[in-house]
C-alpha cells in the first residue's frame, strides 16, 4: 500500500494535492464526509470517491483505512486496531435510539438528496409521548447530550446550539451504519427499557468512529 501511495501521489496536479491534504486532514480529525446538499456539494467527498484507493493507501501507512459506503454515501477513517468503546449516558443512548427511529421513518420515502432533520421540540415531544418525563428533557439536559452525539458525527447541530424547540438537529447517515435497519425492532424495545425507572446511568456502545458494525448498547452497572 505504501508503494501505491508513493507511485500515485506524485501524479496528482497541484490543486489535487491540496484537496488530498484537506480530505485526509478531515478524515483523521474524525469527520465523516458526505456528498453535501445539491446547492452546496462537498468537493472533498467527490475527491474521496474518485481517489479512494489513493486515500486508503495513505491512511494505511498510519494504521488507518478508508471506510467508504457508496450506498449510504459516507466516508470516514477507521483504525485497524478494531473497535473502541465509548460510554454514553442513559439520556444520550435514548436520544441515539430516538433519532435512529426517526431517520428510519423519514428516509423510507426520501430521495438520496434529501437530508433528515428534526426540530428539538418535535424530538422532545416524541420522547414525552414514549414515557419520558418532560422535566428530564429540558434544554439544559438535551443540549450537551445532543452535542456529544454530534462529536461522533451521528447528528449535526448548529454552532451555539442550546436545544431550543425551534433548533434543527440533522440526523446523519452514519446512524444507519452504526444501527442497521435489521435492528429497528430491537431499538424500539431499548427505548421502552430506557423509560423504566430501574435503568442505569451509563450505557456502553461501540464507538461509531471506529467500529462500523457496532451498536452494542449493553447497560453498564458501574
Amino acid at each position: 500500500m505504501t508503494l501505491d501511495f508513493l507511485d500515485d501521489y506524485p501524479k496528482l496536479e497541484a490543486g489535487q494535492r491540496d484537496r488530498f491534504q484537506q480530505v485526509v486532514t478531515r478524515l483523521l480529525a474524525g469527520e465523516v464526509l458526505t456528498p453535501g446538499s445539491p446547492l452546496k456539494p462537498d468537493p472533498d467527498w467527490r475527491f474521496a470517491e474518485r481517489f479512494r484507493e489513493l486515500v486508503d493507501s495513505y491512511l494505511r501507512i498510519g494504521g488507518w483505512r478508508l471506510d467508504i459506503d457508496l450506498g449510504l454515501r459516507l466516508a470516514r477513517a477507521v483504525h485497524e486496531t478494531g473497535a473502541q468503546r465509548v460510554r454514553f449516558s442513559k439520556l444520550e443512548s435514548l436520544l441515539l435510539c430516538a433519532v435512529r427511529l426517526y431517520y428510519h421513518e423519514q428516509m423510507r420515502l426520501a430521495t438520496e438528496e434529501e437530508r433528515c432533520d428534526i426540530a428539538v421540540g418535535t424530538l422532545r415531544e416524541r420522547l414525552v409521548h414514549a414515557g419520558k418525563p418532560a422535566a428530564q428533557l429540558s434544554p439544559r439536559a438535551l443540549a450537551p447530550a445532543l452535542r456529544r452525539l454530534a462529536r461522533h458525527s451521528l447528528v449535526q447541530v448548529p454552532r451555539g446550539f442550546e436545544a431550543r424547540d425551534d433548533e434543527l438537529v440533522v440526523v446523519t447517515a452514519l446512524v444507519e451504519k452504526v444501527l442497521p435497519p435489521d435492528r429497528i425492532q430491537e431499538i424500539e424495545q431499548k427505548i421502552k427499557a430506557y423509560m423504566t425507572p430501574r435503568g442505569t446511568e451509563r450505557s456502553t456502545v461501540s464507538d461509531p468512529e471506529v467500529d462500523a458494525e457496532g451498536a452494542d448498547e449493553e447497560e453498564s452497572t458501574g
